[in-house]
């Protein structure tokens, strides 16, 4: 499943500018030479300083100490990557859903154009001094990583598009509290994480495996024992049907070639008799 997370920042904090962590997510076009540009709700063609402009203007009454911005890092599994031809305008169209399910996923009545954000395609992740391999020796630091990493990192405003509203996905507020509700919303992380997947398998028909599912992974890893049993033989149920149904399409295709190659061969002379006799019988 796309793993989609909010964090405050990759540089450290998110109660200041935000130009640290614009520059810090410009340093792939310099490893690579390229100008990939940033985008939001509706342009592909946004560069770094408007970025800057964008996020840190929209901050009317916060406190010093307040969050200013938020990071989403959204990214496909390698099944989800290859489903959409490692394109990355398709993954622009993905973060856009993602940012409808942030909206939405607030319960204050916004929609996606009340979000400002500004997102940018990353092609590659890079070994860091965490790494096991760059500690044993294997690989040097700020070395790409091998296989598919296409990601967007998504740098998305405290306050509403208007510089209005405060809005927060880092709350826990579940709606118990009418006053805390109107001032923060409401933003259940796990319902957002579900959401996204959910946008996923419908924006681009993927026909999500159960082991993929997110319900599953959480069943798997917090649910009791009779439920993760449960998980276990649905997806053997699941896979079963799955096998079925495949053995049941070759089949299907073995038959349809041998009535190919059973149905006799009409040959020019023959097909020319045909017409004449036809001629005949008019």
């Amino acid at each position: 499943m796309a793993h989609v997370n909010i964090t405050a920042s990759e540089t450290g904090g998110n109660t200041g500018s935000c130009g640290q962590l614009t520059d810090y997510l410009e340093k792939e076009n310099q490893k690579l030479g390229k100008k990939e540009l940033w985008f939001d709700q509706g342009c592909d063609d946004i560069g770094p300083d408007q970025v800057k402009i964008g996020i840190d203007q929209n901050v009317a009454k916060l406190k010093k100490t307040e969050a200013k911005f938020y990071l989403i890092n959204i990214s496909p599994s390698g099944k989800e990557l290859d489903h959409i031809g490692n394109d990355p305008q398709k993954l622009k169209v993905f973060a856009r859903e993602v940012m409808k399910e942030y909206a939405e996923n607030f319960n204050k009545g916004l929609s996606e154009q009340d979000i400002k954000y500004y997102g940018k395609i990353e092609y590659n992740r890079y070994y860091t001094h965490e790494d096991p391999e760059v500690k044993q020796g294997l690989r040097r630091r700020g070395e790409a990583k091998e296989g598919s990493h296409m990601h967007a990192q998504l740098i998305v405003s405290r306050k509403t598009a208007d510089n209005g509203r405060l809005i927060s996905p880092m709350t826990n507020h579940q709606g118990s509290n009418a006053s805390h509700s109107q001032k923060f919303g409401q933003f259940n992380r796990l319902d957002f994480t579900e959401r996204c997947e959910k946008a996923f398998d419908r924006t681009f028909g993927y026909e999500r495996e159960l082991s993929e599912m997110f319900q599953y992974r959480k069943v798997m890893l917090n649910g009791t024992a009779m439920q993760r049993a449960d998980m276990i033989v649905a997806e053997r149920r699941h896979q079963e049907k799955q096998a079925k149904e495949q053995s049941q399409a070759v089949e299907q295709n073995k038959r349809e070639k041998k009535e190919l190659v059973q149905q006799p061969e009409v040959r020019p002379h023959q097909e020319q008799q045909k017409k004449r006799g036809f001629g005949f019988g008019m």
